[in-house]
């Protein structure tokens, strides 16, 4: 583990939260801090091409939820948790207001807390998630089940490539089900609603 200051260089290192430890990358520098939340499954890499795009200029801050990446398993891996889970991160950093890129699964996350902690957040940008659609019902449960179940034998392979998370079939149906729920209009709506726009000057 590498540890400095969190205002200059890069640190890397897990964090502990609650019955696991959360794998988390931050750049340092004195730019707005940038949190990014990976997709469902999604790890840290992913973010590296819009971290060398943005440059310097921003301090970019990337972790693995519970059970992906690097992090380690947990006993909760409800979306309540990952909403918690922000302020983990924020706090172990020494962050008060970050801006909060969050893409599919993790866009919902950043929509949450920034709708819950208006006065700490930057703004949030949420790319390709966060979208009100009742899209769930008894049938597409089912069927999320099933895929997820048809597939278990894929994960073990996939998963020393960082390509899928150390849940269970049903603990990942369970986590895409739990999505479908909270992105229904009338539960993700208000949420929308409550995130409200601020004037702020960014980095050239």
């Amino acid at each position: 583990m590498t540890t400095s200051n969190p205002a200059n260089a890069t640190w890397t290192g897990m964090v502990p939260v609650d019955d696991t430890a959360l794998a988390v990358t931050d750049t340092g520098g004195p730019g707005v801090p940038v949190v990014y939340l990976n997709g469902q499954f999604g790890i840290q890499p992913q973010w590296r091409r819009v971290i060398a795009e943005l440059g310097t200029g921003w301090r970019h801050i990337t972790y693995d939820m519970r059970a992906r990446g690097k992090s380690q398993r947990s006993a909760d891996y409800s979306f309540e948790t990952n909403v918690c889970d922000v302020d983990a991160v924020l706090g172990a950093r020494s962050v008060y207001r970050p801006l909060l890129v969050g893409w599919s699964y993790g866009a919902a996350v950043a929509a949450h807390w920034a709708s819950r902690n208006p006065e700490r957040s930057v703004g949030a940008v949420l790319v390709d998630g966060a979208y009100p659609h009742d899209w769930l019902d008894e049938a597409m449960e089912q069927r999320i089940r099933k895929l997820f179940r048809r597939m278990s034998w894929l994960w073990p392979l996939l998963r020393p490539f960082g390509m899928a998370p150390r849940m269970t079939a049903d603990q990942q149906a369970n986590s895409n089900i739990e999505l479908g729920v909270i992105s229904r209009e009338r539960a993700l709506g208000p949420v929308l609603n409550n995130i409200t726009m601020r004037s702020e000057t960014w980095p050239e």
